[in-house]
């Protein structure tokens, strides 16, 4: 690779896309990769309840699309607000 790098950054331009395609991310993961990567999005805080999933919290990466989910019924993100939202107070 020392001595032809062009040809690593070829490749690397050709599959750049795919680092930010979640759909392709998930698709090509086993059970434990997904489960993993829900969690990581979700904060491990991602729940089911009257028929519809619900989060407190969400990787800001991807919040950006929940009012989508929440028109499609997919997804209700209800983000934490007053104290759980504050840096606690710390000493000096």
């Amino acid at each position: 690779m020392s001595n032809d790098q062009s040809k690593a950054f070829s490749i690397l331009e050709d599959n750049l896309n795919l680092l930010t395609d979640m759909r392709h991310v998930y698709t090509v993961s086993d059970t434990l990769q997904k489960r993993e990567f829900v969690n990581r999005v979700f904060d491990s805080n991602l729940y089911y309840e009257n028929g519809i999933y619900r989060t407190p919290t969400m990787l800001g990466l991807v919040s950006h699309n929940h009012l989508k989910m929440k028109e499609k019924g997919l997804l209700i993100y209800e983000k934490k607000e007053g104290l759980l939202d504050e840096d606690p107070l710390s000493g000096e």
